[in-house]
């Protein structure tokens, strides 16, 4: 396998126009310099100065986006049209600094995430997780997952996962999946707002072998005859996180396993032009060159590759947020008012489109004054996957469950407690939900110090078409290591007799220290020594499920 600095592409007869949008921002003059007026908000004098919006800037540069021609005189739809007037941009609340940061971290956590996890799988050469990008990462080389696993939170255990980045900025890709008529699988692409392009799998598209084409939002090339309709992506941007999932029934069956990790060599990214090239079939994972990401980073994005949230600082946070609104790849969404009027209150303190920012060059009262929105920000988010029976939870018999109901676009806080708690989780119920658990049933924290059980009736099972697991972490949402390597109890190991059942019920023995019982050794989901959660898995829920209608069981403190 080789190693390449940047993207190269196989020649064919057939020649894919290649986007053109990543030359057209380098290129058009995004920044005028004339001064508007000094503004004081909170007491600090900001100057501002006339930035064009990114789509301004494409105007300019004369391109395609949405299927509607932009030149430099051409009146179209744009974000910049239905803004919001001056007028609202001077009330109370948009006047303060510590208020657009609030704002500003519910609006671009989703972002940031995406941002610093993709540098982590296409840029950081020395981790783990580095594949490049049009390629994927199959952790534990494609073995049934362990607590090394730590590029996202709350990774399920009952799925061998296969996990990449699509960059298509030069031209679109073909992703060709293999015939699955035994078990659980899917594909799914995410963009850098939680939302989902594409759902593909045995819920979705059937179980027949398919190749899928992804085409970047604005291009304009020829697309082959042969494939079908319902196959070809729009993306609607060029940079995606890529999800494969392989349902694995039982985790110690070696057989198993090598039939997965089959099914993981006949899927492959491929670029169009490659694709064509090689007599349009995949190019296997194994003979692809390594091509490394292309992307603006900060001196500190090593540092925040694991656990995100908690490290990153205001300063940080800022910072990733411009790089997100400045790079090419990532396309800002389609006419939303309420995005746009989100960036023209950034424009205030120097971030957006077009605007280089530097958090050393703001003065102190505003680094304050944005510190306590971001402290604010983070504060609400994790008030709001706390909180059962609100706009962002439903309670579940104490289980929360996140009411993601495909509409991130302006949905922020919702999408950005999916982030904080379970970054690439689905924007859709149609898929699978996730139940988060933080306290025990008497409302006290969760910790690994202490015992518990959990207690279905057989009669009772969560109500799903797929499979249900229990996965259990740290507080960080993070596997632990434990002697078993058993990070879940799922509804196949049940099925598979694996599990001890008595009296029609399914006892699961949630504890640091094995059970004494070796009845309840069976049942034993090891804890970690300290804080702990739960986010329970549903791939394919019944509605009662996604209303927090069915009897979760509790998690039970044992008696003391």
């Amino acid at each position: 396998m080789s190693k390449e600095p940047h993207h190269k592409t196989a020649k064919s007869d057939f020649e894919p126009l290649r986007a053109t949008r990543r030359t057209a921002l380098r290129e058009a003059s995004t920044h005028q310099g004339t001064q508007n007026s000094d503004r004081a908000t909170d007491g600090v004098r900001l100057f501002r100065t006339r930035t064009l919006t990114r789509r301004e800037a494409l105007q300019r540069g004369g391109l395609v986006v949405g299927g509607l021609s932009l030149g430099g005189s051409t009146v179209t739809r744009t974000v910049a049209a239905d803004r919001e007037s001056e007028e609202s941009q001077d009330s109370d609340t948009d006047s303060s600094l510590a208020s657009i940061a609030e704002d500003a971290y519910r609006y671009g956590l989703q972002q940031v995430i995406f941002y610093v996890t993709r540098f982590n799988y296409t840029q950081k050469e020395d981790s783990d997780f580095f594949v490049g990008v049009n390629r994927l990462y199959y952790p534990n080389e494609g073995r049934p997952i362990t607590a090394d696993f730590t590029a996202v939170v709350s990774p399920n255990a009952t799925t061998l996962y296969g996990q990449g980045f699509l960059d298509l900025q030069d031209e679109p890709v073909v992703i060709e999946m293999p015939e699955v008529t035994d078990r659980y699988f899917s594909l799914e692409l995410m963009d850098q707002y939680g939302i989902y392009p594409l759902y593909a799998g045995n819920q979705f598209t059937g179980t027949d072998a398919r190749s899928y084409l992804i085409l970047p939002d604005d291009y304009e090339g020829e697309i082959p005859g042969d494939f079908a309709a319902t196959d070809v992506v729009q993306a609607g941007t060029k940079s995606l996180l890529t999800e494969l999932r392989y349902a694995l029934r039982d985790s110690t069956d070696e057989s198993e396993i090598a039939y997965i990790n089959d099914l993981q060599e006949q899927t492959t990214i491929t670029p169009l032009s490659e694709w064509l090239a090689n007599d349009r079939s995949g190019v296997p994972r194994a003979e692809q060159s390594v091509v490394a990401g292309d992307y603006e980073t900060i001196p500190r994005m090593a540092d925040l590759t694991e656990q995100q949230v908690e490290n990153q600082t205001p300063s940080d946070f800022f910072t990733l947020l411009s790089l997100v609104l400045n790079d090419p790849s990532m396309s800002l969404i389609d006419d939303s008012r309420k995005e746009a009027a989100m960036l023209e209150r950034l424009e205030r303190v120097g971030i957006g489109p077009g605007l280089e920012f530097e958090w050393s060059a703001l003065e102190t009262d505003v680094q304050e004054a944005l510190t306590s929105g971001v402290k604010n920000g983070f504060e609400r988010v994790r008030a709001a996957a706390l909180q059962g029976n609100s706009d962002v939870m439903v309670d579940m018999n104490g289980w929360n469950v996140l009411q993601n109901t495909a509409d991130y676009r302006t949905d922020w806080l919702t999408r950005a407690v999916m982030a904080d708690i379970g970054f690439a989780g689905p924007d859709s119920p149609a898929s699978h939900v996730a139940g988060f658990k933080f306290t025990d049933a008497s409302g006290d924290p969760l910790d690994g110090s202490n015992r518990y059980t959990i207690t279905f009736d057989l009669e009772d099972l969560p109500p799903v078409t797929e499979f249900w697991e229990i996965p259990i972490y740290d507080a960080q949402g993070y596997f632990v290591e434990n002697e078993l390597d058993r990070y879940s109890i799922n509804s196949y190991m049940l099925e598979e007799g694996l599990l001890h059942t008595e009296a029609n019920e399914l006892v699961i023995y949630v504890q640091h220290e094995e059970p004494d019982d070796p009845e309840q050794a069976t049942n034993w989901l090891p804890a970690p020594e300290g804080g702990m959660r739960f986010a329970a898995r549903f791939y394919g829920p019944r509605w009662s499920i996604v209303d927090g209608s069915y009897d979760m069981p509790e998690v039970v403190p044992a008696e003391k």
